[in-house]
């Protein structure tokens, strides 16, 4: 599937939501699509090493969130979660880290942070919600 492709409205057909109509991926799709633009300013000895790295991270945050989305087995629900964290752990160490080589500025860094935070809390509450759930 094309990223670009994928129509961001909410609007669904027989009241069945998509993976990528919910809004924690909306939330990484933006900030995706955020950070590529901001990617293209960054100086090219960190463009092609931090920014690409956090490009990578955020798209593999996505399939992840995907992936967890059409998984049944809440086992690997779990698992697929934890990954997705992880993923997006390693993408806000990469941008601090690319605030701290002065490759990002100041003012970007913390609208990414809070963005980040508030990516961090959806997810949060789906791993939370998955622990709780029962295992069949």
């Amino acid at each position: 599937m094309i990223l670009s492709n994928i129509n961001m409205d909410n609007n669904t057909t027989n009241n069945v939501q998509l993976a990528h109509q919910t809004p924690l991926f909306q939330a990484v799709y933006k900030l995706y699509v955020a950070w590529h633009v901001r990617c293209e300013t960054i100086p090219k000895k960190d463009r092609f090493t931090i920014g690409q790295k956090t490009e990578s991270l955020l798209l593999d945050t996505l399939t992840l969130i995907i992936t967890a989305y059409h998984t049944k087995e809440p086992l690997r629900k779990k698992e697929i979660l934890s990954e997705a964290n992880t993923s997006l752990e390693c993408a806000k160490i990469t941008i601090r880290l690319a605030k701290d080589v002065k490759a990002l500025e100041q003012r970007w860094y913390v609208e990414y942070e809070s963005r980040l935070q508030e990516i961090g809390k959806q997810l949060g509450g789906w791993m939370r919600q998955t622990q709780n759930s029962p295992i069949k």
